[in-house]
């Protein structure tokens, strides 16, 4: 499994609304892949899935109720588009996504790696969801709290 990890900035959507992906992840995404327009914590970004994971994504909500399924599934969908990189490893964002991850043409933003996604998050975004956390708690502190949850 190859994961995406890191933080990359400096990156901007052009005048088109293209992207570029950083060089290092293009392979591992695929030429084609899906953008998935998420909200966290009140911060909106766009979330790149290679096809793979996308599908067991959605496969994964196909547990609970039919409303729970379909609650589900029209969420992550609709705010779904499909993607290929073109020959210079940039992407399109159309502007129903864009005002959905709070993007917009010329926009600098920064590349999360996490872990099977990476997301695009605009600087103010961005800003709001790292200030959200506590960074004060340690990773080995934060893995005992998943690890108590589990038992």
């Amino acid at each position: 499994m190859h994961l995406f990890v890191g933080t990359l900035d400096g990156y901007k959507l052009d005048s088109k609304g293209r992207l570029s992906i950083p060089t290092k992840w293009r392979e591992r995404l695929g030429k084609e892949f899906y953008m998935v327009a998420v909200t966290v914590r009140g911060c909106r970004c766009l979330t790149l899935y290679p096809v793979e994971h996308f599908e067991l994504t959605y496969e994964s909500m196909q547990h609970g109720t039919e409303n729970q399924k379909y609650d589900a599934t029209t969420s992550f969908l609709d705010n779904a588009e499909e993607a290929v990189l073109d020959a210079q490893g940039r992407f399109t964002v159309n502007q129903r996504l864009k005002e959905a991850a709070g993007l917009s043409n010329e926009s600098t933003v920064v590349f999360k790696g996490k872990g099977k996604v990476i997301e695009i998050w605009n600087t103010d975004e961005y800003e709001k969801i790292f200030n959200s956390y506590d960074h004060s708690q340690g990773i080995y502190d934060l893995m005992d709290k998943l690890k108590g949850n589990d038992e």
